[in-house]
């Protein structure tokens, strides 16, 4: 059993290193940088689940460009199979004006009647909200509409929704697009699902930001643990040294123990970190991961202090400084082995509340680059939870916890193996 719980802490450990390296391979970099610029993000569906939901039960249109079923100068069709229980948020048509003519829009529905969305010289129209248009349709099918039903991602319903009998009920089938006096139409259908792991109130990729964010996550968490269990180790080790070195050693760890993290974090963005134009904050891991290691080592040093105290009270360290042997080389040859496995188990120890503080740093935007605390901020600013966008708080929710669960169970095997031995 407890061969197992190492076994499975390492295993995940390894797929989460391998999983952060590999993932950001999968993401367009262009969304990252664009993840603050809104117009980057207009064309994509608006808080939507993932696409995948559709294989549970649900009969939502996914987002989708569509190919052209006829091209040729001047007038382009496009065919959309309609088989949902939702209707689209929109269908954006884009394209290249020919000169001296007008671009007409037109849509044709699978019962043969065909509505004018669009007549005019710009080179994008999107069909949610031609309101006039929906109003007439909404007027003649039978269906209510409201212009206020944009905002909630139902202005298309009149177009695929028709009364029966009393009834509202989807219009299943095949809707032509036609675009006249153009070339090089697209004509892109924004979904009711989107991606991986859906999409934000403003239409962002979550799944995009979560990939991208896992190497940042991983990288820090590793960086911050290593370099302070070392730098308490190390601490430790030095406290016990004669003289003002050793006392100068144990008075900075002392200090480390009793400084509050989150405020001073906070107070060194001034003095390393920069704020763009929309308000990001950058921090230089440089800077970030030895600020933070400072913080934490104190502890570790003090418990490594104790270690080392008592092997130096020890029978066999008077009999070797009787023959000569100075502190430095018994601190070196003798008790640096009996300190290292102790190390070992600190830093399992110590990861999962570093996973915790580099989160919360994320969530404030004070730590470095695109990391998961930087999406649970998002699920707090964009009412996530009240919204049941599930998709922004359980698949960062889930990473975070397995994580720190894959540091506790290599953690309670290696307090069973050497502290168990006294």
């Amino acid at each position: 059993m407890r061969t197992n719980k190492l076994r499975l802490g390492v295993a995940i450990i390894v797929i989460y290193t391998i999983a952060a390296f590999i993932a950001p391979y999968f993401v367009n970099e262009e969304k990252i940088e664009n993840w603050y610029n809104g117009l980057y993000w207009k064309d994509n569906p608006k808080l939507v689940p993932p696409s995948w939901v559709n294989l549970f039960g649900k009969s939502l249109p996914p987002t989708e460009e569509l190919p052209p079923v006829k091209s040729q100068p001047g007038l382009q069709a496009f065919e959309y199979d309609f088989r949902y229980s939702k209707p689209p948020q929109d269908i954006i048509v884009k394209f290249n004006r020919t000169e001296g003519r007008p671009v007409t829009v037109t849509v044709t529905t699978p019962s043969g009647e065909s509505h004018q969305f669009y007549r005019g010289t710009s080179d994008e129209v999107s069909l949610a909200y031609q309101w006039g248009v929906l109003m007439e349709i909404a007027e003649d099918s039978g269906v209510e509409f409201r212009m206020e039903d944009t905002a909630f991602r139902m202005g298309l319903k009149p177009l695929f929704f028709v009364n029966r009998s009393g009834e509202v009920v989807p219009e299943h089938g095949v809707y032509t697009i036609t675009v006249e006096g153009a070339i090089n139409s697209t004509v892109k259908i924004v979904g009711a699902t989107y991606g991986i792991l859906g999409t934000d109130t403003y239409g962002r990729d979550v799944g995009a930001a979560f990939l991208w964010g896992a190497r940042q996550t991983v990288i820090l968490v590793y960086l911050t643990a290593v370099v302070a269990v070392a730098l308490g180790t190390l601490a430790g080790l030095a406290a016990s040294l004669r003289g003002k070195a050793g006392t100068a050693v144990d008075s900075i760890s002392k200090l480390s123990t009793i400084i509050p993290v989150i405020p001073l974090m906070i107070a060194l963005i001034p003095l390393t970190g920069s704020v763009s134009y929309n308000a990001r904050i950058t921090i230089p891991v440089w800077a970030f991961v030895p600020a933070l290691a400072f913080l934490l080592f104190g502890k570790i040093a003090r418990n490594v202090g104790a270690i080392v105290r008592t092997e130096l009270n020890r029978e066999y360290v008077a009999a070797a400084e009787s023959l000569g042997a100075d502190r430095k080389w018994m601190l070196r040859r003798h008790i640096l082995k009996i300190v290292g496995p102790y190390s070992i188990y600190q830093l399992s120890l110590f990861a999962p509340k570093v996973i915790a503080l580099i989160s919360i740093l994320g969530f404030f935007r004070v730590a470095p680059g695109f990391n998961w605390g930087t999406m649970l901020g998002m699920v707090l600013s964009q009412n996530a939870i009240y919204s049941m966008a599930w998709w922004m708080i359980v698949p960062i929710g889930l990473a975070l916890v397995v994580f720190a669960l894959a540091f506790v169970l290599i953690n309670r095997e290696l307090e069973e193996r050497f502290l168990s031995r006294g």
